[in-house]
């Protein structure tokens, strides 16, 4: 990677690891695709000598270089990347809500308009009934 290009930083997925059951010489079908449209990173291959449940990092934070879980999620660094994840989610979830609360009383708006033209409406029709 040239000193021009940016590293992408992991996702935080979650504070603890992954419990898989591997088998060598098996591919592993964790890879959802995901990383080929930006172009930002290669996922790791798992390659494992034993079948056994394994380990693999959910911070994205591990300093395995085959990606097992080596326990920084319950080291200060972990749990400040936790932190960060947890705060980034919860400013997402506020703006999402604040969203859905402006269209919420757009809605109320357009409602009490429509049903005060409704009403409008059905006095005209009474009044225009009660001429004849």
């Amino acid at each position: 990677m040239s000193a021009t290009e940016i590293k992408p930083e992991p996702t935080f997925v979650q504070a603890k690891p992954f419990a898989v059951d591997l088998v060598p010489g098996k591919n592993q079908p964790f890879c959802d695709g995901s990383h080929k449209a930006a172009k930002l990173f290669k996922p790791k291959k798992l390659r494992v000598d034993e079948a056994k449940t394994y380990y693999i990092c959910g911070c994205k934070w591990t300093h395995n270089e085959e990606g097992f879980c080596d326990g920084t999620h319950c080291k200060e660094e972990g749990l400040r990347k936790y932190n960060e994840f947890l705060l980034k989610s919860n400013n997402k979830l506020k703006t999402d809500l604040e969203a859905a609360e402006r269209k919420q009383r757009v809605a109320n708006v357009v409602a009490a308009l429509s049903t005060a033209l409704i009403v409008v409406g059905i006095s005209v029709r009474y009044f225009d009934l009660m001429k004849k």
